[in-house]
């Protein structure tokens, strides 16, 4: 796998999932160390989806990671409804190990930051016994504060002085994507990933499911069972979400799409600064003089999968803004439930698009 190697994303209700193993998934962190530009991989699971639906800046932080794999086994699940299915889930607790071995190999240095008091090190003193060659940089637990409220300057100058390679960053989600993507454009780490209370598994103050439970997919279960009070009102939001996704999806999939009245003011043939969605379907076919603002005119487009929906996305990060117009109602109302309306806005018309 070359330095390249960057997936298109399939994106499910407006949160980015990039189609990688774990083989894939490490590999891509070992070629960005050897890179040595920063970048932040997020481990995305249904309660993503849940809360990115009213949290823009969550939803920012998804759009604009490097890499987001699928810790959970509902994307992996809904994602053959919507486009190419997810090759399998590749979770934090999982990836984090591994990782951890291919650093010893590699000469890749790792940091734990974050869980409780003294977790970090613990944690890294366990993985160090595992693996007697593994380069650890350093590890800290900084006093627990809302995001706005931490020491970032602190937890900056342990991490500069460290030059980790890999920082392993464990605030819980969404606070820890939220730190790295605030910082991964100004510090030196290449790669910086959140994992949830993985240490926590690693230093062994928290127990994971059996690997028995986990085969079942029932890992969510398992957690549930072991802290009700905490999880309950998560879990159940979660699955009230995923119903009424469904359900949306079920009608939208199933319904008469309604086309969008085109403007007649629309030109059969987009020049230079606009383009007709049949004209490209992935980044490959992307004409090399588009910059700045792009119209795509979905005329005729009944439907967008994941996939497609993934292309607008990565395309929106290259020029300065994508615009839809004419979509039908399929489209607009999948669009409006997945709040994709922020980075990919609908136009009814060529003027609401240009002024968009």
């Amino acid at each position: 796998m070359s330095n390249t190697f960057n997936p298109v994303p399939l994106v499910l209700f407006g949160v980015p999932f990039h189609n990688v193993t774990f083989d894939e998934a490490i590999q891509w962190a070992v070629d960005r160390v050897r890179s040595g530009k920063p970048g932040v991989i997020a481990t995305a699971n249904l309660d993503f989806l849940v809360l990115a639906q009213n949290d823009p800046q969550l939803r920012e932080v998804l759009y604009e990671a490097d890499l987001v794999i699928a810790d959970g086994f509902p994307p992996v699940k809904l994602a053959p409804f919507y486009g190419p299915p997810l090759k399998g889930r590749v979770t934090g607790s999982d990836i984090t190990p591994m990782l951890a071995e291919r650093a010893a190999r590699e000469g890749i240095s790792v940091y734990g930051l974050g869980a409780a008091e003294g977790v970090a090190a613990k944690a890294m003193e366990v993985l160090k016994k595992r693996h007697p060659e593994l380069n650890v940089a350093g590890a800290w637990s900084p006093p627990y504060a809302p995001l706005d409220q931490m020491n970032h300057a602190e937890i900056l100058r342990r991490l500069d002085e460290a030059k980790p390679d890999i920082l392993f960053t464990a605030f819980g989600a969404p606070k820890q994507d939220k730190f790295n993507h605030l910082h991964v454009k100004t510090w030196k780490v290449p790669v910086a990933i959140g994992i949830g209370g993985t240490l926590d598994f690693i230093a062994g103050v928290q127990t994971r499911a059996p690997v028995w439970v986990q085969k079942i997919h029932c890992e969510w279960l398992w957690r549930w069972g072991t802290d009700p009070k905490r999880l309950t009102k998560r879990y159940v939001t979660n699955i009230g979400f995923l119903i009424r996704a469904v359900w949306l999806t079920l009608k939208l999939r199933l319904g008469k799409n309604i086309p969008a009245t085109v403007d007649p003011s629309a030109p059969p043939h987009w020049p230079a600064h606009g383009v007709t969605y049949h004209e490209f379907q992935d980044l490959e076919t992307v004409p090399g003089d588009l910059s700045g603002n792009v119209v795509m005119d979905l005329r005729n487009v009944e439907w967008l999968s994941s996939l497609e929906i993934g292309v607008l996305l990565e395309l929106s990060k290259r020029v300065r803004k994508v615009v839809l117009l004419h979509a039908g109602s399929k489209v607009r109302k999948l669009f409006e439930f997945s709040k994709l309306t922020d980075r990919l806005p609908l136009a009814e018309t060529c003027a609401e698009a240009l002024r968009l």
